[in-house]
This record gives structure tokens, C-alpha cells and sequence, in this order.
């Protein structure tokens, strides 16, 4: 069976990149950016604001049928946030969130002013369920427990309070801080209804269908129990302005809660979706096949994951989590932006178990499927920053700020040269400080018919997403059983994609007699980023024994090469940096990459997925750009360059 049956690149151009059209895509329309108005951080009112959504609906919005790529930010932090509010992120609310992303200049916690490289699609800000209560409590002098000894050293940033707060999260069962919210928690639970209803209000007030989309959103935190930083979220998307009149937290109930609490509360109009947040802080409770706290799956509790948890994060600030070399795979392409080793023992605090990857999560729920008939890990991917400064997608390597507030708003603490604050206040030394293994963060895309509250949810739920390590690259991807072997060169291949095969999040059906899967995979390149090295296949399979398996291939190669055969890698490009000041090689790399690609090792028996990743030429990371700045010599044990990525999320076959 052939392997490789048609590829093509587009040589690179540096200031011009070839367009959707040229590729069967109806070209978006060009989005105006927003002129600067200053860096003014103060909250707008409902009188200041107009917007095209009060008098335009997203019904009137013209719809792509073929569908166009649109990027945005699905976990995002402002000043609501009581962890952001403490780094001294004061100011920047979800207000001023969205200004930001629509191309307005604002200044970050440290007085530093930014500017997105360019406006986002679509936003959902996430602040933490947990203690937006007490963070009205702290900051509006109307309310009662504003003067308490907790709230007065909230507001001096003192991050002693932090930990009080933060503590009870961690607790089985968690505990809100008596001294805010009384014995019953009821006066911080009360408290919510304020910043809730802005957090609606600003959404309400950027809504712009057509030209930028606002979702209505929440970010559940549950600590893991073993503590070490550890992190069992969730962030919770709405289709539109119909939610629940509170939000649920970990103060409310463990993870599995979350989610009947949702289906209970978020029913008829109100329609929901969560996202798992980074799973390698998850200290592996993410994959593991059991509820959170260790008790045994219901096969309730795995339909209603499989319903609830359509998406996850494949990269953000806190490190890459697609796979790691050693950890189930022997792909190399795997070790980027890892923060944490290989887990050893009975160890899984900060550490990488087998639990902890999405690749291996995905293989993991191909048993499951097997198993139970449901399949609770079939999860999209998508990319997003975690962000606290209040700046959506702020992922650009040569202007990173950092991404909490003054705690670490210098190079030398981003560098790990100086300890940050809150690894100071819990005791952390310089080697176990994290910081300098953290990044920029990625960016969520999606494949939408328009770009409304309507059309951006529903690629989110049906899978249709992308994920990227902080560039706008597109990846997309179409699976069937007859396409044309040249559909690569095809004006039409998204049409044809369509009408004969399913795209990305989607599922393959049992393969006729003889006939194996063939891929359409293509991608474009960020004109603001560097040209592309190559396209890639990743198929996990569970065998008939049960074993699970994984193979990479390359598909599609740079400036004119080929796969090796026995191998499927692609040969170096020889794309190159100049570490003195961060150029790269202007002739090598692509602009775009496309192949039309079969399964050659297909057993019609076996579950399987498949998803495509495109790797760039390398580029300077950011800390490299970092040390320039501070004039400092290079930290040894961090990596000088990176390639920048996109992953497109999985087809599942079932037979």
C-alpha cells in the first residue's frame, strides 16, 4: 500500500505567504485594527462602551460553509482573579482584557506597556470560581470583612495571605478562610454575584459578531490532593449570554461535581462545554482511569466526561503537555518546553508520569472505548496561555513580559537568577523554582462557519480546533476512505474534505473491505513567525492484545525533499539562528505544506487516532532575547532555541 502518496510545499516568502484561496478556502475578510487609545486602565462603564452587537446579531453574520480559521484565548486571568490581584495585577480586568485583544496598547502590572502583534478572534475570559468572593470582599470598601487582617494584607500583596486563602483549596474537604467568609462560607458565596456579573457585563459589551466574539466563562480550580502545586482544572465555556446565576468551585465540590453540578444547572438554552486545563500538573488524576480522588469510574461518570470534556491544552505557560520522550514514546520532536522529568518510584509530585501526557491520554481512552464502549479521553486540542496579566494570547518569544504580574516581571526572576515571590513564600529554592522552564504560552484556533458566540462554541465542540505554542500557524486535517491521491494539488480538497471524508475532532467509521484511511493535511505559516520544517502524522493504536502503540511520520518535507522511506523522517532543512541577534536563515523552510498521505501499517481491527503536527525553523527562545536584555550570561541549562509548533486535533477511527 502506498505511504506517501502526494505531498507539496510552498517555498518560502518572507513578506508575502500564500493565501486561503489559492487552497479552496474562501479568503477572510482583513479585521481593522483598533486605533490605540492610550494606555488607560480603568474599568469602563456600560455608558462608554458601544458595540456593533447592539445593533447587529450574530444571526445577520454571513456564514463560510467550508469554514474559516480563527484564533483566540480560552484561559485567561485578569485582576479577578485573586492570585493575579496579589502578583499586583490591581487594574487589568476582563474589560480591559478585551480591549487588549482587540488591538488596544495597555500597561501590564509592572507599568511596562504592550501591544498583541495582532487582534484576536475570540476570547473567554477564565478567572477562578474559587475566591471571587473573597476577592470583592477585599477590594470593595462597601464590604463587609473589607478591613480584616487578611484583606488589608491582600491588598499590600502580601503573598502569606495568598497562602491562607489558597490553602483551603487543597483541603479534603476544601475550606473557605473563616475570618472573610464565616463559618458556613455564605458571605464569600454571596460576594460572587458582583464579579460574576461584570465578568457577563464585559463579555455583553465586546461582543462583536462578525469581528470578535466574547464567551462567558469560568475557570474551576481543585488543588490535587498531594499538593506540590498540583492542579486539577477545568475551564468552563458557554455558548452564549444564558449561564448559571453563580459559579461552581472547588470550595463546592471535587471535579467530577463540577461537571453534574453543570448538566444539572446549565440545561435548555444554557449550553456548556469544559476543558481541562495543562495535564502535566494534573500529577497524573488526569488519565489515570479513575475519579480524582481515587474512587472507581461509574460508567455514568465516563459517559458524562466524554460529554463535558471536549477539549484540552496541549501547551500553555506552564510547559508542553503532548508527550515526552521516555514516557511511552521515543519521539524526540516530544521534548519541548518540558518543565518537570520523568517521574521515578512512587514519586508523581512534580514529576511527568504516563498519566500526565495527552498523547498518552488519547491512547489510554482507545481502551477504554474497547473496554466500556465510551471513550471519556476524546479530547481536541487546543493551546492557551494561563495568562494573569489580564493580556489575551500575549505569546510573542522576542517581548515576553512574563505572565504574572510583578511576581515575575523582571528578567532575572523569568531567568532564574532571582527567586520569585510566591516560590519564595512557599519555601521553594532556586533549583526547584520553575519559572525560567515556563514559556510564553500557545493559542486555541478553531475551523468556524462565522465568527459568532454561535459559530466559534460550536467548532469548539464538535473538535473542529487547533493548538499552537504562541504563533498563528494553520494546521488542518481531513480523514476518508476515497480520496484522490493528488488531492494535495486540488483547488477543492477542503470541499472534497468534506463531502467525502470528516475533519479534525471527527470519527471514522469502520473501513470498507480493503481500504485503509487517507489523511489530508495541509498548513500555513505565521507570516510573523519562521517558515515551516515539516508536516507530520501522529497515529496511536490499541492492538488486539491490548497493547498500545504509536508511530510518527513525516508527510509533507521543506524546500523540495522527501521522507525517507524506511524511516519516515524528513532530512534537516538546515535552518539555522544566529544566537548574536536572533536572525534566522531567510532561505530554508516553506511557506506552506500539504500532503495527501495513507495509512500503510492499517489494521481495520484496531482502534486508532490520528492527529497532524507541523514543526517551524527554530528560533531564539525567549529567555535568549531575555539575557540580552539584562546582560547576564546565558542560564547553561535552558535551550537557546525552540521550533514552534501547531497540532491539529485527532480523527478517532472505531470499528
Amino acid at each position: 500500500m502506498a505511504v506517501l502518496l502526494v505531498a507539496c510545499s510552498g517555498k518560502n516568502e518572507p513578506k508575502k505567504v500564500e493565501s486561503d484561496e489559492n487552497l479552496g478556502l474562501d479568503v477572510t475578510a482583513e479585521v481593522d485594527e483598533p486605533a490605540a487609545t492610550g494606555p488607560e486602565n480603568s474599568t469602563p462603564t456600560a455608558d462608554a462602551i458601544t458595540t456593533d452587537a447592539e445593533t447587529e446579531s450574530s444571526s445577520s453574520v454571513p456564514t463560510n460553509p467550508l469554514r474559516d480559521a480563527y484564533f483566540g484565548e480560552l484561559h485567561i486571568h485578569t485582576a479577578y482573579s485573586l492570585d493575579a490581584y496579589i502578583f499586583g495585577n490591581a487594574l487589568n480586568d476582563p474589560f480591559l482584557a478585551y480591549r487588549f485583544a482587540k488591538g488596544e496598547t495597555v500597561k501590564l502590572p509592572t507599568g511596562v506597556e504592550k501591544k498583541i502583534v495582532a487582534p484576536l478572534d475570540f476570547v473567554a475570559v477564565t478567572d477562578h470560581a474559587e475566591a471571587l468572593g473573597e476577592y470583592e470582599i477585599c477590594t470593595n470598601p462597601k464590604m463587609k470583612g473589607y478591613d480584616t487582617e487578611t484583606c488589608t494584607g491582600m491588598r499590600a500583596n502580601e503573598m502569606k495571605y495568598f497562602q491562607e486563602v489558597f490553602a483551603g483549596v487543597s483541603k479534603v474537604p476544601a475550606k473557605r478562610l473563616v475570618e472573610i467568609c464565616g463559618e458556613d462560607g455564605k458571605t464569600c458565596v454571596d460576594a460572587v454575584s458582583g464579579p460574576w456579573s461584570r465578568i457577563q457585563q464585559a463579555a455583553e459589551e465586546n461582543y462583536e459578531p462578525g469581528k470578535f466574539t466574547s464567551l462567558i466563562a469560568f475557570e474551576y480550580s481543585a488543588g490535587a490532593p498531594e499538593g506540590g502545586g498540583g492542579m486539577m482544572h477545568r475551564n468552563v465555556i458557554f455558548r452564549s449570554d444564558k449561564v448559571p446565576q453563580t459559579v461552581f468551585s472547588a470550595f463546592e465540590g471535587k471535579p467530577e461535581d463540577l461537571l453534574r453540578w453543570l448538566e444539572t444547572n446549565c440545561s435548555g438554552d444554557c449550553q456548556v462545554l469544559t476543558i481541562p486545563h495543562n495535564p502535566n500538573f494534573y500529577w497524573g488524576r488526569l488519565y489515570w482511569g479513575k475519579n480524582t480522588d481515587g474512587s472507581e469510574w461509574t460508567q455514568d461518570m465516563v459517559e458524562l466526561r466524554e460529554r463535558m470534556d471536549r477539549l484540552v491544552e496541549v501547551m500553555q505557560v506552564k510547559g508542553n503537555s503532548e508527550c515526552q520522550d521516555g514516557i511511552m514514546t521515543s519521539d524526540e520532536s516530544c521534548n519541548f518546553e518540558m518543565v518537570f522529568q520523568k517521574c521515578t518510584g512512587d514519586n508523581t509530585v512534580g514529576c511527568t508520569n504516563e498519566y500526565g501526557l495527552v498523547r498518552n491520554g488519547l491512547k489510554f481512552g482507545l481502551r477504554h472505548q474497547a473496554n466500556l464502549g465510551v471513550n471519556p479521553f476524546k479530547q481536541g486540542m487546543i493551546g492557551s496561555t494561563d495568562n494573569h496579566n489580564g493580556t489575551p494570547s500575549d505569546t510573542t518569544e522576542s517581548d515576553f513580559q512574563g505572565h504574572y504580574a510583578t511576581n515575575d516581571g523582571t528578567p532575572e526572576v523569568r531567568l532564574g537568577l532571582k527567586l520569585n515571590p510566591t516560590a519564595q513564600a512557599m519555601g521553594l529554592s532556586a533549583e526547584d523554582d520553575p519559572t525560567k522552564r515556563y514559556n510564553p504560552g500557545g493559542i486555541a484556533g478553531v475551523w468556524a462557519e462565522s465568527n459568532t458566540r454561535e459559530g466559534i462554541w460550536d467548532a469548539l465542540h464538535r473538535k473542529e480546533t487547533f493548538g499552537t505554542s504562541g504563533t498563528r500557524t494553520k494546521i488542518r486535517m481531513f480523514a476518508g476512505y476515497d480520496f484522490p491521491a493528488d488531492l494535495a494539488t486540488k483547488s477543492n480538497w477542503v470541499e472534497v474534505g468534506y463531502q467525502s471524508g470528516v475533519p479534525q475532532g471527527g470519527d471514522l467509521g469502520k473501513a470498507p473491505e480493503g481500504k485503509a484511511p487517507t489523511l489530508m493535511v495541509w498548513a500555513q505559516r505565521d507570516p510573523n513567525s519562521a517558515p515551516l520544517a515539516r508536516l507530520q502524522v501522529i497515529k496511536g493504536w490499541r492492538t488486539a492484545d491490548d497493547k498500545l502503540e504509536e508511530m510518527t511520520y513525516d508527510v509533507a518535507c521543506s524546500d523540495g525533499a522527501s521522507p525517507d522511506a524506511k524511516t519516515h523522517q524528513c532530512p534537516d532543512n538546515g535552518a539555522t539562528v544566529n544566537l548574536e541577534d536572533c536572525s534566522i536563515s531567510s532561505d530554508k523552510g516553506d511557506a506552506q505544506l500539504a500532503a495527501t498521505w495513507t495509512d500503510p501499517d492499517f489494521d481495520p481491527a484496531e482502534h486508532a487516532f490520528y492527529y497532524a503536527r507541523v514543526l517551524e525553523n527554530p528560533v531564539c527562545r525567549w529567555s535568549m532575547y531575555d539575557a540580552k536584555k539584562a546582560k547576564v550570561e546565558y542560564p547553561k541549562d535552558l535551550q537557546q532555541t525552540i521550533r514552534e509548533r501547531a497540532w491539529s486535533s485527532p480523527i478517532w477511527y472505531t470499528p
